[in-house]
């Protein structure tokens, strides 16, 4: 062997390999990636685009392989910001393989996905996911039948238990190892050969169609795209189109094409399915009790009962349990530290603002565990299944209502999301509503004072704070609708998961990946406004009178809207301070009260009124977006008119509803 060959020998194995993963919505695809990622993984942007990718590697014979986890798509017909970007990111040529996810039990839906990626011309993988599941029903499928017709490699797989993972890697490296693409050819009937001729030898006379897709001029690719979605995103010439329609009936044509591939594949997935199986099971039972229109809702209520519950019950003991630590984190600092300024700033600053909200990481990764195993389980989709119906009555699908949940963890995805609704007005009622969905950002308000004045009733607070944030959503969509935007009805589909036990491994990621974002707050933009809470605190009396100091200064001059509601200035200048992150609410209690995390429970109970800290709570829930939220609305609306609007319109119904729950509240409580 020469040196040369050596080398590229050598090359060939250390260079890093990208693989893409797609798929269906909700088959399996993001647990195969955790399967072959585990923690090797993190998330971004697309490029120009908000929709956010995941990225992981994995090594195997000591390659490594880059994978990258598109968004789950039926189509690449870029009629949504998903699968424009899936789309754009496959003919873009960077992924060296494609890997398919495929359902199992509901193989023939993601077959149509397959045959435009074959016919784009990329290595190929099909993964046919959960054949645990699919033998549980009694259904047999043999993978020959496909991967012989369209001569790609075929592999059974269950994430849930790793079966199939070793053959996946292998068939994998075996891919990358090949230099030379050999494309897969699809036989068509006479017509659409015909048609596909015809194309190609016109568009080579076309400049700047060749140049555009001078990789695809000799695929299937380009004309089968174009026969089945139309010329639309292609931006093909007027003349190019002019001479395909003399030429060719397109619509007679396309009809043909989708009746052919529709016989074709459900051809091809028949004779790979030796045994269908028993048509229901345990998981078909309780489908039917859990998406009952009136027994499902009040599971799901109950569901969202118990989670607060748990949170409460569970993360209390672990709360109390940092509080201490970081009481004699301070103590310790107070000893050892004899500049009067400098033991102000870290303890009364940073130990006290920092370590007041960090306490609540029990309940944060708790609350996002339980959320996770409803996500993970299948459950939530089925919730918004649901509630279509009502939401319907909103102006919303129960798609919007997916957007929502995610609310509950941030609303900065959650408005992302809003990209898969077709429905640019609903969309757009929709993206300014969101700031209402209760993030976990809040959580730790809503826990201090629930736990300060309502600890006997902490999770029905806490459910009714959740339950009153979703008809806040609904509600205001169906008033902006009404009088900014209109919309039009469309129908809700969703492709039910189904039920599936979370695995301990998959429940981590997802808890890690959500609850992480805590942490990083805490480490910086609430340290900064921490510290910046102190020094308005702190001068210009040094530290002697913080009643007339810069903070007090600042709340005071909203102390002619709050007085009625028992607000003083230091409740207004945490919420003041909470625009840029909600957390920071708690942090400038903190600050200001001078007090740590127990100590500020007393400290708030001689403050406010039982009444008061309920309207409190719930001003929190609804008042301005955090300056990431704003951002994002700003980019997906396209200017900061509506970004501007929202932090107006959110301080408006904060308000307003914090006067109702306070006088309405004060007559019970």
């Amino acid at each position: 062997m020469s040196k040369d060959t050596l080398k590229d020998n050598v090359e060939t194995v250390d260079k890093e390999a990208e693989i893409s993963i797609i798929g269906n919505p909700n088959v399996g695809k993001t647990s195969l990636f955790n399967l072959l990622t585990g923690t090797k993984q993190y998330v971004a942007n697309w490029p120009g685009v908000t929709v956010e990718k995941k990225i992981g590697s994995f090594k195997y014979k000591g390659k490594t392989f880059k994978l990258v986890d598109l968004p789950g798509v039926y189509t690449l017909s870029a009629k949504s910001e998903d699968e424009r970007v899936a789309k754009d990111y496959l003919i873009s040529n960077t992924s060296e393989i494609v890997i398919v996810v495929a359902d199992a039990l509901n193989l023939e839906s993601s077959m149509f996905l397959l045959f435009q990626l074959i016919e784009i011309g990329v290595k190929t993988i099909l993964v046919i996911n959960s054949v645990d599941e699919a033998r549980e029903k009694g259904r047999i499928i043999d993978p020959s039948p496909i991967s012989k017709t369209l001569n790609i490699p075929v592999i059974l797989t269950s994430a849930k238990t790793g079966e199939g993972k070793e053959e996946l890697l292998e068939e994998a490296y075996k891919l990358s190892k090949e230099k030379n693409l050999t494309k897969k050819k699809i036989m068509y009937p006479e017509e659409i050969e015909n048609f596909i001729n015809f194309f190609q030898d016109k568009v080579s006379k076309f400049p700047k169609i060749s140049s555009k897709y001078q990789n695809y001029i000799d695929s299937s690719w380009l004309p089968i795209y174009f026969l089945e979605f139309g010329s639309e995103d292609l931006e093909l010439p007027q003349d190019f189109l002019t001479e395909l329609k003399e030429n060719f009936d397109i619509e007679d044509l396309k009809n043909k094409y989708l009746n052919w591939k529709f016989n074709f594949i459900s051809y091809l997935v028949s004779s790979s399915i030796i045994k269908e199986g028993i048509d229901w099971s345990l998981r078909d039972i309780l489908d039917h009790v859990f998406t009952h229109k009136i027994l499902g809702i009040l599971i799901y209520v109950f569901a969202l009962f118990a989670v607060f519950s748990l949170t409460f019950s569970l993360a209390q003991p672990l709360s109390d349990l940092l509080d201490s630590a970081f009481t004699f984190l301070g103590n310790s600092i107070s000893e050892f530290v004899t500049i009067p300024w400098l033991e102000s700033l870290l303890v009364d600053g940073v130990i006290a603002g920092v370590g007041g909200v960090l306490v609540f990481i029990p309940q944060i990764f708790i609350l996002f565990f339980f959320l996770g195993f409803l996500e993970e389980s299948g459950y939530l989709p089925r919730a918004a299944f649901l509630v279509d119906r009502i939401a319907r009555n909103f102006g919303l699908s129960g798609r919007s209502f997916m957007s929502i949940i995610l609310g509950f963890g941030c609303n900065v995805p959650a408005i992302i999301s809003t990209k898969t609704i077709a429905n640019k007005k609903e969309r757009l009622a929709l993206i300014l509503s969101l700031p209402f969905a209760s993030c976990s950002a809040r959580l730790p308000v809503y826990i201090l004072l629930i736990s300060a004045f309502f600890s006997t009733h902490a999770a029905t607070i806490m459910l009714l704070v959740y339950l009153s944030s979703i008809a806040l959503v609904l509600i205001s969509s169906k008033f902006l609708q009404r009088f900014i935007t209109q919309s039009e009805d469309i129908p809700f589909i969703i492709e039910l998961p189904r039920f599936r036990m979370p695995t301990l491994k998959n429940l981590s990621i997802y808890t890690w990946n959500r609850g992480k974002h805590f942490l990083q707050k805490a480490g910086g933009i609430i340290l900064i406004a921490t510290v910046l809470i102190w020094l308005l605190s702190f001068f210009p009396n040094f530290g002697t009178d913080i009643n007339s100091s810069f903070a007090a200064s600042i709340g005071r001059v909203f102390e002619p809207l709050t007085n009625h509601l028992g607000w003083d200035w230091r409740i207004n200048t945490g919420l003041i301070f909470g625009v840029a992150a909600k957390e920071i609410v708690v942090s400038s209690y903190a600050t200001i009260f001078n007090v740590g995390e127990g100590s500020l429970t007393y400290a708030l109970q001689n403050a406010l009124t039982p009444a008061s800290a309920l309207a409190l709570i719930f001003f929190v829930m609804a008042y301005i977006p955090c300056f990431a939220t704003l951002a994002t609305i700003k980019a997906e609306t396209n200017g900061w008119k509506w970004a501007i609007f929202s932090f107006i319109y959110t301080t408006v119904v904060a308000y307003l509803i914090a006067n109702l729950v306070f006088f309405v509240g004060g007559i019970f409580l």
